[in-house]
């Protein structure tokens, strides 16, 4: 079963649960639009704030070459 989301312009009293979704666990989040933050950024064509990669770029440390892992074993083939 595919989660609901529902928004709504003008919040109800109440939400009515479907059906299906009655008499068992379920998870209700409720999170006010108007308290988003970043919904006011500039993004490029992709969707990526205005300067996101000039600004990580370089922030991971470079890593150290990976050991010597080893020859495979060798297995019986399958019959």
């Amino acid at each position: 079963m595919q989660p609901i989301r529902k928004i709504y312009q003008d919040a109800p009293d109440s939400i009515a649960i479907p059906e299906e979704l009655r008499h068992q666990a379920v998870e209700v989040i409720i999170w006010p639009l108007s308290e988003q933050t970043g919904q006011s950024e500039e993004t490029d064509a992709n969707g990526w704030p205005i300067g996101f990669f000039e600004e990580t770029f370089g922030s991971l440390p470079d890593l150290p070459d990976r050991e010597w892992q080893g020859d495979y074993e060798e297995r019986e083939p399958l019959a």
